[in-house]
Protein backbone atom coordinates (compact mmCIF):
# COMPACT_ATOMS: atom_id res chain seq x y z
CA UNK A 1 0.00 0.00 0.00
CA UNK A 2 1.54 3.26 -1.32
CA UNK A 3 0.07 6.94 -0.39
CA UNK A 4 0.10 9.43 -3.82
CA UNK A 5 0.67 12.76 -3.67
CA UNK A 6 1.18 12.48 -7.66
CA UNK A 7 -1.64 15.62 -8.84
CA UNK A 8 -3.12 13.64 -11.50
CA UNK A 9 -4.39 10.87 -9.10
CA UNK A 10 -6.06 13.43 -6.57
CA UNK A 11 -9.65 12.50 -6.57
CA UNK A 12 -9.19 9.27 -8.48
CA UNK A 13 -11.26 6.07 -7.14
CA UNK A 14 -11.17 2.41 -8.87
CA UNK A 15 -9.10 -0.34 -10.37
CA UNK A 16 -6.44 0.14 -13.33
CA UNK A 17 -6.41 -3.59 -15.21
CA UNK A 18 -7.66 -5.19 -12.21
CA UNK A 19 -4.08 -4.91 -10.59
CA UNK A 20 -3.88 -1.67 -8.73
CA UNK A 21 -6.89 -0.55 -6.53
CA UNK A 22 -7.00 3.26 -6.10
CA UNK A 23 -9.17 4.53 -2.71
CA UNK A 24 -9.15 7.83 -1.19
CA UNK A 25 -9.14 8.08 2.73
CA UNK A 26 -9.62 11.71 3.17
CA UNK A 27 -6.99 14.20 1.64
CA UNK A 28 -5.26 11.08 1.08
CA UNK A 29 -4.52 9.16 -1.99
CA UNK A 30 -4.02 5.29 -1.59
CA UNK A 31 -2.79 2.56 -4.09
CA UNK A 32 -3.09 -1.21 -3.17
CA UNK A 33 -3.24 -3.95 -5.15
CA UNK A 34 -6.36 -5.77 -6.36
CA UNK A 35 -7.92 -8.22 -3.32
CA UNK A 36 -7.83 -11.59 -4.73
CA UNK A 37 -10.87 -14.20 -2.83
CA UNK A 38 -10.21 -16.86 -5.30
CA UNK A 39 -9.72 -19.05 -1.97
CA UNK A 40 -12.60 -17.22 -0.08
CA UNK A 41 -15.31 -19.59 0.91
CA UNK A 42 -18.28 -18.05 2.94
CA UNK A 43 -19.18 -19.76 6.63
CA UNK A 44 -22.52 -21.16 7.15
CA UNK A 45 -23.18 -18.26 8.86
CA UNK A 46 -22.43 -16.12 6.68
CA UNK A 47 -24.39 -17.71 4.01
CA UNK A 48 -27.34 -17.77 6.29
CA UNK A 49 -26.89 -13.82 6.74
CA UNK A 50 -26.99 -13.53 2.78
CA UNK A 51 -29.99 -15.83 2.13
CA UNK A 52 -31.94 -13.84 4.99
CA UNK A 53 -30.76 -10.48 3.50
CA UNK A 54 -31.69 -12.08 -0.16
CA UNK A 55 -35.36 -12.78 1.32
CA UNK A 56 -35.88 -9.74 3.09
CA UNK A 57 -34.65 -7.62 -0.38
CA UNK A 58 -37.20 -9.29 -2.03
CA UNK A 59 -39.98 -9.14 0.06
CA UNK A 60 -39.56 -5.12 0.44
CA UNK A 61 -39.45 -4.77 -3.27
CA UNK A 62 -42.69 -6.77 -3.32
CA UNK A 63 -44.43 -4.14 -1.11
CA UNK A 64 -42.72 -1.28 -2.65
CA UNK A 65 -44.26 -2.26 -5.72
CA UNK A 66 -47.76 -2.60 -4.03
CA UNK A 67 -49.16 0.92 -3.72
CA UNK A 68 -51.69 -0.43 -0.64
CA UNK A 69 -49.04 -2.28 0.92
CA UNK A 70 -46.55 0.46 0.99
CA UNK A 71 -48.87 2.93 2.06
CA UNK A 72 -49.81 0.47 5.26
CA UNK A 73 -46.43 0.05 5.90
CA UNK A 74 -45.79 3.46 5.89
CA UNK A 75 -48.38 4.15 8.20
CA UNK A 76 -47.44 0.96 10.37
CA UNK A 77 -43.93 2.80 10.90
CA UNK A 78 -44.57 6.56 10.89
CA UNK A 79 -42.32 7.33 8.27
CA UNK A 80 -41.88 9.55 5.18
CA UNK A 81 -41.62 7.29 1.76
CA UNK A 82 -38.03 8.43 1.48
CA UNK A 83 -36.81 5.94 4.98
CA UNK A 84 -39.03 3.61 4.06
CA UNK A 85 -36.83 1.29 2.28
CA UNK A 86 -34.68 0.76 5.25
CA UNK A 87 -37.27 0.27 7.60
CA UNK A 88 -38.84 -2.26 5.88
CA UNK A 89 -35.97 -4.52 4.97
CA UNK A 90 -34.71 -3.72 8.68
CA UNK A 91 -37.84 -5.38 9.70
CA UNK A 92 -37.82 -7.79 7.70
CA UNK A 93 -34.63 -9.23 8.35
CA UNK A 94 -35.35 -9.06 12.20
CA UNK A 95 -38.54 -11.11 11.33
CA UNK A 96 -37.08 -13.90 9.00
CA UNK A 97 -33.70 -13.85 11.49
CA UNK A 98 -36.29 -15.10 14.50
CA UNK A 99 -38.02 -17.80 12.03
CA UNK A 100 -34.70 -19.27 11.30
CA UNK A 101 -33.59 -19.67 14.39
Amino acid sequence: MAISTNILLKGVKGTINKQIVIRQYGSKTVLSGYPNFSNYKPSARQKRRNEIMRLANEEVRSIKADKALREAAQLRLNLPSNKLHHALLKECMLRLDSEVE
